[in-house]
């Protein structure tokens, strides 16, 4: 067995396209995999501040592979395949000490990655690494789904923009989007404070993908942004998905997250005819989320249990 690091903004495309077929021939079942020319422009474009991709070559096939994800010191994802007829014969481990030193090389104290079978399962206590909150990924048909226009509180208004954020309306939208970082974490693990700088870079980041940015936002009396929705998808693609929904602390409880999730779909519907589904996950105990994403009808397809490893 060979292990080496590759570096995916140079790597050719052809070895990128090893690394999507392995990846969906080991994701979870349930939805659709993405394209692998949506596979490539992730892999050539992080968003990631540092992004690590190590092979585990056996005879010229591509075994295993892992990468090491690192938005800050405190927010580090790590995600590992084996193919299965190459499991248990070290070759998880192998890779498991590579994103280890990965980690520890940026200073991290863990990582966390996540695990949805028993294999997966075994393999994460085998390295010691700690179950931690569950989350629930979920698909819409958004062909049939009912989108009633949403009410909105008096004074308020409902934004959509696709692309970047109005220049009025970038620093309000930045701090609305730092809402997310109060969700469930995994122990140990912290997401960085998100600045306008952020904001613009995620939105080059997925121009650079080909990815078309949908965001919808509630604004209050005072031009402030108190919750927003980011859908994601490629023109011509059937498959779109949700990047973050969020409702600033001091305007929950009004139905601001549903009225941005169902505006944004009611949009999406009526400019992108042909997509056909919409993605999401959340914490399985984000009870408030998870029942507005249950009454616009996603339906749940696969739990996936997220893992923690002290480096």
């Amino acid at each position: 067995m060979r292990i080496r690091e590759v570096d995916a903004s140079t790597a050719p495309d052809e070895e990128l396209f090893r690394l999507h077929a392995l990846e969906e021939a080991c994701a979870p079942p349930g939805e659709p995999f993405r394209s692998p020319e949506l596979s490539l422009a992730y892999y050539r474009h992080s968003s990631a501040k540092i992004r690590r991709h190590f092979f585990a070559e056996e005879d010229g096939t591509l075994a295993g592979a892992a990468t090491l994800s690192v938005h800050g010191p405190t927010f580090v994802y790590g995600d590992l395949s084996v193919l299965p007829p190459y499991r248990r014969q070290g070759i998880g481990t192998a890779l498991l000490e590579q994103l280890r030193a990965a980690a520890r090389d940026v200073g991290a104290r863990s990582f966390f990655g996540h695990h949805w079978g028993k294999e997966g399962e075994a393999f994460a206590a085998h390295v010691g690494a700690r179950d931690d909150h569950r989350d629930v990924r979920a698909t819409l048909d958004l062909r049939t789904a009912e989108l009633p226009e949403p009410v909105m509180p008096t004074g308020w208004r409902l934004v959509t923009w696709v692309g970047a954020a109005p220049d009025d309306l970038l620093e309000s939208y930045a701090r609305g989007r730092d809402a997310i970082n109060d969700a469930p974490m995994p122990e140990g693990s912290a997401a960085p404070t998100i600045t306008a700088e952020d904001v613009r870079e995620l939105e080059e980041t997925a121009a650079k993908r080909g990815r078309e940015v949908r965001a919808t936002v509630a604004i209050d009396e005072r031009n402030e942004v108190a919750g927003f929705t980011d859908l994601r998808v490629t023109p011509g693609d059937t498959a779109a998905s949700t990047d973050d929904t969020a409702v600033a602390p001091w305007a929950r409880g009004r139905g601001i997250g549903r009225a941005v999730k169902v505006e944004s779909l009611r949009r999406l519907r009526a400019d992108r005819p042909q997509v056909e589904t919409v993605t999401t996950m959340n914490a399985e105990h984000n009870a408030a989320m998870r029942h507005i994403n249950t009454s616009v009808g996603f339906v749940p397809t696969v739990i996936l249990t997220t893992t923690v490893l002290t480096v």
